[in-house]
């Protein structure tokens, strides 16, 4: 229930359309493997690959000033502080996978983190907001630091007329590190790759139960909510690391987040061993037809 309250807290912010994530995980209840069956297994070999930053406006409609990703990026990397050590544990499958994307030939470890943040005139930063998808607590601690000295100093006010504009912060893994210009790198990591079959969680055969509002039979509306988050090695999701994606409604919101609290997931396998990955979902609500 603290997960379901803390995501509709952030929602009743939010008048229609429903954009920002859960709050942040929780640092006075660490989170305790509830397997280590990773451990026992051997890295055929490892990925070399940039983690690199991109920052976009929730509002797709929206446009940041000219230059100002650039800028950002830029003051965050004086601000982080990387950890000396960065244990991964989230498995994310690799090329070739089948052609429903849920089982691949090998898989590797998965680093990154999804952050939010209301960027204001001044240089301000509010609403911070930080989701451990990968699981690496020391991490995220250090972007959510990181952010908020960049707020206290005001190190990257918006330029023009526009007062304030909710971000989207991405920290994610590239391979092919030709690809990210180097204004967007943050730091260099070597990721274990292994070289057994993975498929990926999967929901009961029951499904999620997500039940359509009522409020919204009413008004004979529909939409679609697109929710990530990372399912641990015994099936729960884990707490903290939903992000919400997509939606227009927050009932629609509140309905996947009550069925997603109730769900058990089958977890996802590297070889034999269970293991944590991060999974994105869709849930459709068609209009019901009329009798």
């Amino acid at each position: 229930m603290h997960r379901r309250s803390a995501i509709l807290a952030i929602l009743a912010l939010v008048a229609a359309c429903a954009t920002n994530p859960q709050s942040k995980t929780d640092r006075t209840a660490p989170r305790v493997p509830t397997t280590y069956c990773l451990d026992t297994l051997h890295a055929s070999d490892s990925v070399s690959a940039v983690v690199k930053m991109s920052v976009t406006p929730v509002d797709s409609t929206a446009k940041l000033p000219p230059d100002f990703e650039e800028l950002f990026v830029d003051e965050f990397r004086s601000q982080f502080k990387l950890p000396s050590q960065l244990p991964l544990s989230v498995v994310m499958g690799s090329p070739p996978c089948d052609s429903l994307g849920s089982r691949c030939a090998s898989a590797s470890l998965n680093v990154g983190v999804a952050a939010y943040a209301t960027a204001h005139n001044d240089g301000k930063l509010s609403d911070i907001e930080v989701i451990d998808a990968a699981l690496t607590p020391s991490l995220a601690d250090g972007v959510a630091s990181a952010l908020r000295a960049m707020s206290r100093l005001q190190a990257v006010p918006l330029s023009g007329d526009v007062e304030s504009i909710p971000l989207m912060i991405q920290i994610a893994r590239e391979d092919d590190a030709d690809s990210v210009p180097a204004v967007r790198r943050l730091f260099k990591a070597k990721v274990p790759r292994y070289e057994l079959p993975f498929r990926y969680a999967t929901m009961p055969a029951a499904g999620v139960n997500a039940k359509y509002p009522f409020t919204a039979r009413l008004a004979g509306v529909g939409d679609s909510v697109m929710i990530a988050f990372t399912v641990d090695s015994d099936g729960t999701i884990v707490n903290g690391s939903l992000e919400l994606v997509r939606a227009t409604y927050r009932d629609f919101v509140s309905s996947v987040l009550d069925a997603l609290g109730r769900t058990h997931y089958h977890p996802a396998y590297l070889g034999d061993c269970p293991v944590a990955t991060r999974m994105t979902q869709r849930f459709f609500f068609k209009v019901p037809e009329l009798p």
